[in-house]
């Protein structure tokens, strides 16, 4: 029910001024055809990062989320008298958007070169105590568990007493009592209100909003640790600086910059939080250092797309308040025996019982992106030809249709299951796959109740996608896939952000 929830909003929202300028747009929105990706045109240029000039100037055409200005995609355009002009994103197809090919590029940079990318309007919380209280309070809060050495960084759920996610983040150990979290930018009020109801009302924790103090930016691609390596001194070997960790560094001239070695795509890179003050000259020296890279730009469509080809959840787009771990391939997440915290009575009963949907990957088959209507979220999911539930978030597969004919080979269990591995001899295969969607599907009875799921129902069936009334035929995939690349990483390939294995699984492979 996030539609309903006041807790979307900011203070911003009800800024009387604010209000008046948007409402004159809303009306006429019930009354229109809305398309994919919609953005507002009214209230806009409020949250602005410190770079924002810069990114204009490169060609960013911007989509907002809670009040922030946010890259969508770069595309060239002619310096006029006065600036490069301000330009809100637009999709108004049903079809191939006409951004698609700014996206392709972008998606390409960081799959085989470098990309640099905007996240400063993620949600940003700090939480300490002067003794051990904040980790006992994030260990209620917390389904993994957060007793982790001082910088690590793990990812971990926040659940509710239905054990559905109240909050997806990931938690940053800075000190023994000192965590930061990083959570979508739409739970900015949510999260900040969940934690603070379930914090020691003795105020022995104390937490801080510090979404505005930092600038975010973002470095992936293959060749992001050879940029990066230009600016610091640190050493940035895997030995020294492991996947999944974080370190305070100098870039640049500037000082106590936060660096997190991830990038929420599984791709080879790192989120540099850096204080305000110091963000354009990070920018700067980013920027110039990485000609000799071929950096580029990157907007949020291009990260879109490269987390739905690597099977990454996002909350507000898969999970809501009423998705558990063990529905969407995390169960290996949650640390049952750490001790008590919120929602685990609710996920051991459903452990034990059996989840009654399951979080799965389709790939289209048989879909043609010039003349064909595109999948966009919200798609009904058919199972052997009856209704088996319906797509989240949808995106082009552009790795995949590079690599299918090459690298897939059909599961000898399951034939409907397409297996990404070594190139084969032959590359006749008949599979074009375009089209990538995530989604949930149930085992409904004559009744339309929800029966429980087993990986072997998934994997048994045969799948279609209903996209403007056309039938796709679907293969399946369980578990995060390993994509082919020129430059394959052994840490990323060694994470699987949804996958099946039991709670004592480390989150890294060993990898030979």
């Amino acid at each position: 029910m996030y539609e309903i929830d006041i807790s979307r909003f900011l203070a911003l929202h009800n800024n009387s001024k604010f209000l008046r300028e948007r409402v004159s747009e809303v009306p006429g929105l019930h009354y229109g055809l809305m398309y994919p990706m919609h953005e507002y045109r009214t209230g806009r240029n409020l949250r602005m990062s410190p770079i924002y000039p810069k990114l204009k100037e490169a060609g960013a055409v911007f989509g907002q989320v809670m009040g922030y200005e946010r890259p969508t995609w770069f595309q060239p355009t002619d310096v006029y008298e006065g600036g490069t002009p301000y330009r809100i994103a637009v999709t108004n197809t049903f079809g191939k958007p006409p951004w698609f090919d700014y996206v392709s590029s972008e998606y390409e940079a960081c799959r085989e070169s470098v990309g640099i990318s905007d996240y400063s309007s993620f949600t940003k919380l700090e939480l300490w105590s002067a003794g051990d209280e904040v980790v006992k309070a994030l260990q209620y809060l917390c389904s993994n568990d957060v007793d982790v050495p001082v910088g690590s960084i793990i990812h971990t759920g926040m659940q509710n007493e239905g054990g559905g996610y109240e909050n997806d983040c990931s938690l940053v150990r800075l000190a023994p009592n000192h965590y930061m979290v990083i959570a979508p930018t739409i739970q900015q009020t949510r999260c900040k209100r969940w934690v603070q109801k379930h914090l020691p009302k003795d105020g022995s924790v104390s937490m801080a909003d510090v979404t505005s103090m930092y600038t975010a930016i973002c470095l992936m691609g293959p060749l992001s640790r050879s940029l990066l390596a230009e600016l610091t001194d640190q050493d940035l070997s895997p030995k020294y600086f492991p996947f999944f960790t974080y370190k305070d560094m100098d870039v640049g001239f500037a000082t106590g910059i936060r660096v997190m070695n991830l990038t929420h795509t599984g791709e080879l890179g790192y989120v540099l939080y850096i204080p305000n003050e110091f963000a354009l000259h990070v920018y700067t020296k980013i920027i110039e250092a990485g000609e000799t890279y071929g950096v580029k730009h990157v907007g949020y469509y291009a990260m879109r797309a490269l987390r739905i080809e690597k099977f990454y959840a996002f909350w507000g787009q898969d999970l809501d308040t009423t998705t558990t771990p063990l529905e969407c391939g995390r169960t290996w997440r949650v640390k049952f025996d750490k001790g008590e915290f919120i929602g685990r009575d609710a996920l051991l009963k459903q452990k034990e019982e059996g989840v009654k949907r399951m979080y799965i990957q389709l790939l289209l088959v048989g879909h043609d992106e010039e003349t064909d209507f595109w999948s966009w979220g919200g798609e009904p999911i058919y199972r052997n030809g009856k209704y088996a539930g319906a797509t989240t978030t949808t995106g082009y597969g552009f790795t995949f249709k590079q690599q299918v004919t090459k690298y897939s080979v059909l599961a000898h269990d399951h034939p409907n299951v397409l297996i990404l591995e070594s190139p084969l001899q032959s590359t006749n295969s008949p599979w074009i796959v375009l089209q990538v969607c995530l989604g949930f599907i149930q085992n409904l009875d004559e009744h339309g109740e929800p029966q429980i799921v087993t990986n072997d129902y998934v994997l048994s069936g045969n799948y279609e996608v209903d996209i403007g009334g056309r039938l796709y035929t679907a293969k399946i995939n369980l578990h995060s896939p390993n994509l082919p690349s020129k430059f394959p990483d052994k840490e990323r390939e060694a994470y699987h952000a949804t996958r099946d294995k039991m709670v004592n699984e480390p989150i890294l492979r060993v990898i030979p």
